[in-house]
């Protein structure tokens, strides 16, 4: 059974923040497709397991 905890969306703003750094790193790396987003509007959402998989390992899974 998936963990509900695996399924927590951020923005740029709240992975920034959570993550201790600039919005414009967590940016580039939506806009370069190194972590894989969700656009909602006009705002990106990003899993927190993949972007934290991405910051630890350098690398992501294939399923957000």
């Amino acid at each position: 059974m998936n963990n509900r905890a695996d399924f927590r969306m951020l923005t740029i703003t709240e992975a920034a923040e959570y993550f201790g750094l600039p919005k414009h790193f967590i940016r580039q790396l939506v806009l370069t497709k190194a972590v894989p987003s969700i656009k909602a509007g006009k705002k990106y959402l990003i899993n927190e397991k993949t972007i934290s998989e991405y910051l630890q390992n350098g690398a992501v899974c294939d399923k957000i």
